[in-house]
């Protein structure tokens, strides 16, 4: 049976909400409890490390499309383990100081071995809201606000780029899906979709790329620390309106995601700073 039209687009936007809300939750703890990536928020040289590791990852994705190694696809998912042990680990110590750990190597064993064996599209999914919002949260308290507006320019550029012009992102979101590497959510159209058995080909689920939700997150995390409630629901709406905008056109063709994103985010943030 296939589901409406309108439940696979609202189904990965309600991922997206949860993935921001499980953000916002721990963005301020994480802040007290030191859980950040760079020692100085203020240091600009932050966002050009980000993006000279997206440029090594994109590489190892691109030598797996080529190749097919399964070494390499066992080397992304390594390094998966260690990013999810780091991040359960910081939402475990928000319960448990002492037992952080232990609960983080458990559930990240779990995950991996999940992963591995049986990568079905709501395990992804489940595991994907908590360490999206995760990292989401630690680069937030990780750079300044206005370096976190220019990471998302550049980001949203090289998106552009990389799906319309050198075409390599489209090649990479082949291979995540047929590799079934946990770098994207999804949201079947049908109800006996199976993800293990899918072709990206086939377009039997909408698809979102892991990092469409974790950068325009980082923003929206970052406002809701500088205005409250006001400042999470005002970018994290306009999040929403350049997601809706991307469903509408990717529909029709590949389209990078970052832009409309990360554009929504942006132009909301924008109003939001000078309303309060």
């Amino acid at each position: 049976m296939e589901f409406p039209n309108f439940m696979p687009h609202l189904g990965i936007a309600i991922i997206f909400i949860l993935s921001q809300l499980v953000s916002v939750f721990v963005v301020i703890p994480f802040k007290e409890a030191g859980f950040r990536v760079f020692e100085n928020p203020e240091n600009p040289t932050n966002i050009f490390q980000i993006f000279l590791i997206l440029l090594i990852f994109t590489v190892i994705l691109l030598l797996i499309a080529k190749y097919k190694e399964n070494l390499i696809r066992y080397i992304i998912l390594s390094f998966f383990f260690l990013t999810s042990l780091t991040i359960f680990q910081a939402l475990f110590y928000l319960i448990n100081k002492d037992l952080s750990f232990l609960f983080s190597l458990i559930i990240s064993i779990s995950m991996l071995i999940l992963f591995i064996k049986y990568p079905e599209w709501y395990v992804i999914d489940f595991f994907a809201i908590f360490l999206a919002g995760g990292i989401s949260a630690m680069f937030a308290i990780s750079i300044a606000i206005p370096y976190i507006i220019l990471l998302l320019i550049i980001l949203a550029i090289y998106d552009a780029i990389s799906v319309h012009k050198t075409k390599h992102m489209v090649r990479l979101a082949e291979t995540i899906v047929t590799t079934n590497l946990p770098l994207l959510v999804i949201f079947p159209r049908k109800t006996k979709y199976s993800y293990l058995k899918s072709k990206f080909a086939d377009k039997e689920a909408v698809y979102m790329g892991l990092g469409d939700i974790i950068i325009p997150g980082i923003l929206i995390s970052a406002s809701y620390m500088e205005k409250g409630l006001f400042g999470f629901v005002a970018t994290l709406a306009g999040a929403l309106l350049g997601f809706f905008i991307l469903m509408k056109l990717i529909s029709k063709s590949p389209q990078p995601g970052l832009p409309y994103l990360n554009g929504g985010v942006i132009l909301a943030y924008i109003i939001a700073h000078f309303t309060i």
